[in-house]
């Protein structure tokens, strides 16, 4: 009997699995359901060195141990490749100083420029727009006073 036939004979158990997980993120007590752990502030500063270090042949790599775009796929990324180095480093395949290079960008693939259409560069700050709602509303008011006024003869219609 091949090997080919075997495992074609035994391509049908692929799919189906022996265990399966789901997680609810949203109920998960320390993430809170979004997409990175949750520290008080300066807990990064000061601690996220030691989250990053490894521990005997285990090297930590995630979103949480990025020293840039922390929680985002970028910062999966940055985390793997510098966690990739480590190994390289400890296999003694690069020097300690390469371990923190930056990825040059990639020729194949190469980052396009975010552009921004007209209304997303001029769009008001929140203080910008609470300070125009704000004055909107007085002058609105100013208005609706003054023709109450006028309707009920408070003010007089000076007339030629």
């Amino acid at each position: 009997m091949s090997f080919s036939f075997h495992f074609v004979s035994h391509l049908w158990l692929l799919f189906q699995p022996v265990h399966y997980e789901e997680k609810n993120w949203s109920t998960e007590q320390y993430s809170g359901g979004c997409y990175t752990a949750r520290f008080p502030p300066g807990i990064m500063s000061q601690y996220g060195r030691i989250i990053r270090e490894p521990v005997g042949k285990i090297y930590f790599a995630g979103t949480e141990t990025a020293t840039q775009w922390s929680g985002y796929m970028e910062g999966a990324v940055q985390a793997g490749e510098r966690a990739a180095r480590e190994v390289l480093y400890s296999m003694g395949r690069i020097s300690k100083n390469e371990i923190w290079v930056t990825e040059p960008e990639s020729k194949d693939v190469p980052a396009l420029p975010v552009t921004t259409t007209f209304l997303e560069r001029n769009l008001p700050s929140v203080p910008g727009l609470l300070r125009f709602l704000g004055f909107s509303c007085f002058f609105t008011s100013v208005a609706a006073a003054s023709l109450f006024a006028f309707k009920k003869g408070l003010i007089l219609q000076k007339c030629t």
